[in-house]
């Protein structure tokens, strides 16, 4: 889903609108925790994911329409990187840099891949040269638990046990967030870890 870039980005464009495959690939990087940001041969933004947007004053801010990095140290490698990629898109790939860690105050920062666009793909992509995708280490997988419960084969009260484990919550949380005994909670966590063969050694 992308939002209207006037409201953004007063100097943008009114006809840049996305194309039915931007939209499709957002919400596939959506479904994969990821945010994704458009930009033309010029770094301008040309659009964004919503899961993208929230790290806008955050890890990502924008000067004159063009993506920067909030912090001027990580900038400066970040620029680096969109111009090399602009540069020689898929060429050279062995030396040059892809990812970089996005820093921001009191997180984890935010990890940003540069991804070239190039030939037709970038008519497709109503014109963009490069994907900026990003990953947030603190976000939560937010897996449905009929998901987990079809995949795995767990009860419904294993599957928001196993929602709880992999957002890093404790048992005792976990317990008392369900209303059930830190006992109970041990005794799924085995049938968990059985079902989805997991490995605590």
């Amino acid at each position: 889903m992308t939002t209207s870039l006037k409201l953004i980005w007063p100097e943008a464009s009114a006809q840049q609108a996305s194309s039915p495959l931007v939209s499709i690939l957002f919400r596939i990087f959506t479904a994969m925790h990821c945010g994704a940001v458009l930009l033309g041969k010029d770094k301008r933004i040309l659009s964004l994911s919503e899961t993208a947007q929230k790290h806008l004053g955050e890890a990502l801010s924008t000067t004159k329409g063009r993506l920067c990095a909030t912090d001027r140290g990580c900038d400066a490698l970040f620029q680096t990187m969109l111009d090399q990629s602009l540069k020689y898109g898929e060429r050279e790939r062995g030396w040059r840099r892809e990812a970089i860690g996005l820093k921001r105050a009191d997180k984890r920062p935010v990890i940003a891949r540069v991804i070239p666009v190039e030939g037709d793909a970038c008519n497709l992509l109503d014109g963009a040269a490069l994907v900026v995708l990003l990953v947030d280490p603190e976000d939560c997988p937010d897996l449905s638990h009929s998901l987990l419960q079809q995949v795995f084969g767990l009860t419904k009260s294993e599957a928001r046990l196993a929602s709880g484990l992999l957002c890093d919550q404790s048992l005792e949380e976990i317990a008392e967030a369900h209303g059930v005994s830190v006992g109970t909670v041990r005794s799924q966590t085995k049938a968990v870890f059985a079902k989805t063969h997991t490995s605590t050694g």
